[in-house]
């Protein structure tokens, strides 16, 4: 049985390409390219749910750049 945990901005990336960083420096392009191609596990895709929003938001305000 896994015993799942809220992740957080402070919380370090569990795999893949940015393996070790804290979340909060992920790319909000990678982290929803993981949660629309079903490739986070639980804990992962309940963080990027919790903060959709905001990922978009920043994805919307780089593309102004």
């Amino acid at each position: 049985m896994q015993n799942n945990k809220q992740l957080t901005d402070e919380s370090i990336m569990p795999f893949g390409r940015y393996k070790g960083d804290r979340l909060k420096t992920i790319p909000a392009s990678y982290l929803i390219w993981l949660y629309e191609n079903n490739k986070c596990n639980k804990d992962l895709n309940d963080y990027i749910e919790d903060n959709l929003d905001v990922l978009k938001l920043e994805i919307k305000n780089e593309s102004k750049k």
